[in-house]
């Protein structure tokens, strides 16, 4: 190559590659002082979560979104919801799009290599959902079809089960429950304490819950350079569990305590 054009071209590689390598990096989270200056929490959630976070009416509810609104009034913030799958959520953190993301994360180390997570908001137990009351436990499984929403510790936990399945992956929540309701799938799993607003809302497409198989903490993510929101978070979540918040949403939504017990 003639020196000259070297020259020229050198610099622009170089640039290019810088512009590559910086693509890939998370941006800076947003800190509770700049959240304070701009008066709005930005929270990202599915849409079709329910009764963690869903859509009625037009309109954003679910116990963890009125958690997460308890908590942000305190702060003197509106709260302003995005909708995304679950498997998009935690980007959604690392490129600064929202400061908190809710799915009825369960907290697991492998999480955590990514984002963190705030003191648990309830702990909850996770069943087998189908249409056959035969399909109670895992076990009961072997040789069907099961359907799991991408992204989540149900996707990990069915494609590690040490027998002969056929696994379909869904892009979000809604696809998995009209597949179950389509008899594509067999059967999925959820959290127990889903049963009665699933109940409620499809009256007409029963299911059956299995008895829960094992307890997963639930919290809300945060990025992982985002200390002074998560203890922000940490704070008014003590706040609205003392001062009877927390319990009236609780019965509310699940008809139950769903705290983590302690011991």
């Amino acid at each position: 190559m003639h020196r000259s054009l070297l020259r020229r071209t050198l610099p622009l590689t170089v640039l290019s590659l810088l512009a590559a390598l910086t693509a890939g990096s998370a941006a800076q989270a947003r800190p509770l002082s700049a959240i304070r200056a701009s008066g709005v929490l930005r929270v990202i959630a599915p849409a079709d979560l329910p009764p963690f976070s869903y859509v009625a009416g037009g309109t954003d509810v679910g116990f963890e979104i009125d958690l997460i609104t308890a908590i942000a009034s305190d702060m003197n913030l509106k709260v302003e919801v995005q909708h995304a799958p679950s498997n998009q959520l935690f980007q959604a953190l690392q490129d600064d799009r929202a400061d908190v993301a809710l799915a009825a994360l369960a907290i697991t180390s492998t999480r955590e290599q990514r984002v963190d997570f705030t003191q648990p908001t309830l702990c909850a137990g996770v069943s087998v959902i189908s249409s056959d009351p035969k399909l109670q436990l895992h076990t009961d499984l072997q040789g069907h079809t099961i359907g799991v929403p991408a992204g989540t510790i149900i996707e990990s936990y069915v494609q590690h089960l040490a027998f002969q399945k056929s696994v379909r992956v869904y892009p979000t929540i809604s696809d998995v429950t009209l597949a179950l309701f389509a008899h594509q799938i067999d059967a999925t799993f959820g959290y127990t304490i889903m049963k009665p607003v699933l109940a409620k809302l499809y009256p007409k497409y029963p299911v059956v819950f299995g008895p829960a198989l094992f307890n997963v903490p639930i919290g809300m993510a945060t990025a992982q350079d985002n200390a002074t929101t998560r203890s922000a978070l940490n704070l008014g979540l003590i706040r609205v569990t003392h001062d009877g918040r927390y319990e009236k949403l609780s019965q509310t939504y699940f008809g139950t305590d769903v705290r983590c017990k302690k011991g």
